[in-house]
């Protein structure tokens, strides 16, 4: 479409209670979008840029919502009868204005082609979490001391019977005993192995229906054939069989899968897990580029990668904060653009309230006068502070899915000589405080348009 011409009143469109964007005044016609990313003469995207996008994104936002029902009922449909999930366990939203409004600037700045959106089909093609979902997998019962001695007496490491060294060194890590560095490596390399059936045991529902709505989707567009599946004997027979059956089958189509975790964390999925939903997309030779998979190394080494590829892959897989979860980026069958992530409550509670510290790091703020403490106390960390602040974290991270996967657990403690505001605990308070300002704002607030000025086009 061409640039539109005369004068374009931008104005201030208040989306939520204290907090509004730039659009214009009245909205440009939808099939009239288009944007070219401009600056002031600060180098900053101007103003009339912003106003653009700002159109787009209550256009965006609208078609969300009006697809939202059918792509939630789509996951309870197909996660909700998990016996390890449950139907009250799977819960999605559609992705607001302000969010959309983010992700079309950062992507008109690094990704679009020309720094330019043509259209509007164009510019809504980067918002590919627009519907997003999450997946709450029930934890395992506690195990007892007597189940933990069972699974270490018949553990293999490396195809041998544990040392008494590493026998040692595994008993410690299970029940958290302080260690020092030097051992922890090759404490923990013994730790994801004796935890692996834990791992594999709390996700094997959800993998293997995420395996078969992905067969079947090829199936229904004629990329492969069970007759073809059977004899790759790349799957076990249960999954072949309820191919063949069909009915209960719901086509799920997958775009990427994401498995992150932090440096001593366990991932949501296991390495066998990840192997088995990329041989399922069909993703067993580095033709098929269009398909990313980020993820632990080990999962991924089968496929024909370079080894830095490879090693740029696990980089990616692995977060600061322990941030952990399996996310995948789906075609919902209306249409809708979205992302579905699989963790469990408790990892979701340490979730919903780590990424604060990481917005005030990038210049993100608060708006309630009770998080201006924790502000403050995070922005006079430096560096090497931040980056021991993070390992508090993802100890917290550890701690909750220790609890889901049954093991022993302590609760880590705030690192001497920070400020108790940042504890977990405390950012729970905070988070809880936000949660209800926010329902409490919200109540009969209604979008609304504040006229600012005028430009020309």
């Amino acid at each position: 479409m061409g640039k539109l011409s005369g004068v374009i009143k931008i104005a201030e469109y208040f989306v939520k209670p204290g907090k509004r964007m730039l659009t214009s005044n009245p909205f440009t016609k939808a099939e009239n979008f288009s944007c070219t990313l401009s600056r002031n003469a600060k180098g900053n995207i101007s103003e009339e840029t912003m106003a653009k996008l700002g159109d787009a994104s209550v256009w965006i936002s609208a078609d969300l919502r009006g697809m939202h029902k059918e792509a939630a009922l789509e996951n309870k449909l197909i996660f909700g009868r998990l016996s390890s999930v449950g139907e009250q366990n799977v819960v999605s939203r559609a992705k607001g204005e302000l969010s959309v409004l983010a992700k079309l600037e950062k992507s008109l700045v690094k990704n679009a082609k020309d720094n330019t959106f043509t259209d509007l089909e164009h510019a809504s093609s980067y918002i590919q979490d627009g519907i997003g979902s999450r997946v709450f997998t029930n934890s395992l019962p506690k195990l007892s001391e007597a189940g933990i001695n069972t699974m270490i007496k018949n553990m293999r490491f490396e195809g041998q019977p544990l040392t008494a060294h590493q026998e040692k060194l595994l008993r410690w890590y299970i029940n958290d005993v302080p260690m020092k560095n030097a051992n922890r490596d090759e404490a923990f390399a013994l730790f994801e192995e004796f935890a692996k059936p834990l791992v594999e045991k709390r996700s094997a529902e959800v993998v293997d229906e995420l395996t078969l709505g992905i067969l079947q989707h090829r199936i229904d567009i004629g990329e492969v054939s069970i007759a073809k599946l059977e004899q790759s004997g790349l799957f076990n027979e249960t999954i072949i069989a309820r191919l063949k059956n069909q009915g209960d089958i719901i086509p799920i189509n997958i775009t990427e899968i994401n498995n992150y975790r932090g440096k001593y964390g366990l991932s949501e999925f296991s390495n066998a897990q990840i192997r088995q939903l990329s041989m399922a997309v069909g993703f067993d030779k580095a033709s098929n580029t269009s398909f990313k998979i980020i993820s632990d190394p080990r999962g991924l080494g089968y496929m024909q990668y370079p080894p830095e590829e490879l090693e740029k892959l696990g980089k990616e897989s692995i977060k600061a904060s322990g941030y952990r979860t399996a996310q995948i980026n789906v075609v919902h069958s209306n249409g809708a653009l979205g992302e579905i992530q699989f963790r469990g409550k408790y990892t979701n509670m340490i979730g919903e309230c780590e990424h604060m510290a990481y917005d005030i790091r990038q210049g993100k703020g608060t708006l309630a006068p009770e998080f201006y403490e924790y502000e403050k106390a995070i922005k006079m960390l430096d560096d090497k502070q931040y980056s021991k602040y993070n390992e508090y974290l993802e100890a917290c991270y550890n701690y909750y899915n220790r609890l889901e996967l049954g093991l022993p657990a302590v609760k880590p403690k705030l690192p001497k000589g920070f400020k108790s505001v940042l504890s977990e605990e405390n950012m729970q308070k905070l988070h809880d405080i936000g949660s209800y300002q926010t329902k409490v704002a919200e109540q009969g607030f209604t979008p609304h348009v504040k006229h600012m000025k005028s430009y020309a086009a």
